[in-house]
């Protein structure tokens, strides 16, 4: 039987095994090549190789694999390729596929091999180059474990646990070897499964009731909303998922929603809106009163995102908009709150998005940080006497998120104690800061602060 012809994704073998492995290196291409979001290409690329069921989830635990262990897997590959570098693009990305799998994971050496292999075979690739992945990968697997590591602190951590030295420097200063390093792991282990339950379809009891009687393993979270799915089945065929009922969110980002505390009524606006998981959590919040609820993001592609995500949920869609931030199209002293989800180096949520790893350069700070001073700066004139801005990232990093404080204190802004709504193990600062540590609570790294306009 004749293989199926995919002009953009390649020849898509009838094997499942080698199928998997080609969407794996296609998937790889789009997000290490084109930096594309790898919770965006992930899903479309399974799709379109009509992969579901186990072999949809051994897709997303090879690419993610590759991902999160890309230093470890160069740094021994390197040193075996005779050349010192890879043959070609496609071929890296086979050559890490197939290392991962021999180094990492149960997958026996003739499976890893040859349905590598020949899925690098299905998309093109000379036989030269599949004679070359094909014995650099049998030589991998019986030299890998031979290689030493660097001697140097910040090398060997940065080779062991797949982080760039740059980031391995700065945590060694700041918190130490021990802390330094329970965090590189934690980056590196495979997050839960977490979905939060969408309350304007069905009671928070009422859904956990239902689940737990259709087959489903779930546990709970810190926040009731919240759960972790424990049954092994991938998250876009999680039939709650792909009829609404909850959305893929992890339950650190229960914290600024909770102290934004959106009442229908208020003029409230939310500033970085895509892709709209806070965007339909305040909606849900505000029981579908909408109408004076705001969302701006300044990429009109980023804002199709929530009103996919609206549809999905079949929430009421709020006032959408494309603008910029830091020079938004309202008056002047116009909203009762303002929630600014800024811009950061996402350092806290590398253990699901591994390819920040890759991308993210130490440069990339001061540009991130004038802009979250910037969005501080136009929330403050935006909001009314008394008003609320909440201020969240989704990184630890204090060279970001402690500028933007300053500035709110400068502006004459009063930090709002946040305990009364958060557990107390979030609370930093007497009071001041709610903070989570993925080491520390198996939850996504993030801050949050609130401020009042005097």
């Amino acid at each position: 039987m004749t293989p199926r012809i995919d002009e953009k994704f390649g020849r898509r073998d009838s094997q499942p095994a080698i199928k998997i492995r080609a969407a794996a290196i296609k998937a790889l291409e789009l997000i290490i090549r084109w930096r594309k979001i790898s919770s965006l290409v992930l899903p479309k690329t399974a799709d379109r190789f009509e992969l579901s069921g186990r072999d949809r989830s051994m897709f997303y635990n090879l690419v993610f694999g590759v991902l999160k262990n890309i230093i470890f897997l160069d740094y021994i590959l390197l040193k075996l390729l005779s050349s010192g570098r890879y043959p070609s693009f496609y071929g890296s990305m086979a050559l890490r596929l197939g290392a991962y799998q021999l180094a990492m994971t149960d997958i026996p050496q003739y499976a890893a091999v040859d349905s590598t292999v020949e899925a690098l075979r299905s998309l093109g690739a000379h036989p030269k180059e599949l004679a070359l992945v094909n014995a650099v990968l049998r030589k991998f697997a019986e030299k890998w474990r031979e290689i030493s590591l660097p001697e140097d602190k910040v090398a060997f951590l940065s080779v062991k646990y797949s982080h760039p030295e740059w980031i391995v420097e700065r945590w060694l200063r700041r918190y130490g070897a021990k802390m330094t390093e329970q965090i590189l792991s934690a980056n590196n282990a495979i997050p839960p499964k977490t979905f939060r339950i969408n309350t304007l379809k069905v009671s928070v009891e009422g859904f956990k009731d239902w689940v737990k009687t259709s087959g489903y393993e779930i546990e709970d979270t810190v926040f009731a909303e919240y759960f972790n799915l424990l049954s092994d089945v991938a998250a876009g065929e999680f039939e709650p998922q792909k009829r609404g009922l909850v959305s893929v969110q992890d339950a650190a980002f229960g914290i600024p929603i909770r102290l934004l505390d959106p009442k229908p009524g208020e003029l409230i606006l939310e500033v970085g809106a895509a892709p709209g998981g806070k965007t339909t959590q305040i909606v849900e919040w505000l029981g579908g009163n909408i109408k004076n609820f705001f969302a701006i993001d300044n990429v009109h592609q980023r804002n199709l995102l929530i009103v996919e995500n609206i549809e999905r949920l079949g929430h009421p869609r709020p006032h959408i908009i494309t603008a910029d931030g830091t020079r938004p199209p309202f008056k002047k002293r116009l909203f009762d709150k303002v929630f600014i989800d800024a811009p950061c180096t996402s350092w806290g949520v590398v253990r699901r998005h591994p390819e920040i790893k890759i991308f993210r350069k130490e440069d990339d700070e001061p540009k991130l940080r004038r802009l979250q001073k910037d969005l501080v700066g136009a929330a403050f004139r935006m909001l009314k006497r008394g008003g609320l801005l909440v201020f969240t990232t989704c990184t630890t990093e204090p060279e970001e998120n402690q500028g933007a404080v300053e500035l709110m204190i400068k502006l004459g802004m009063k930090l709002l104690p946040v305990n009364e709504a958060i557990p107390e193990q979030f609370v930093e600062a007497e009071g001041l800061i709610a903070r989570t540590w993925v080491h520390k609570h198996d939850l996504d790294g993030s801050f949050t602060v609130v401020a009042r306009k005097e």
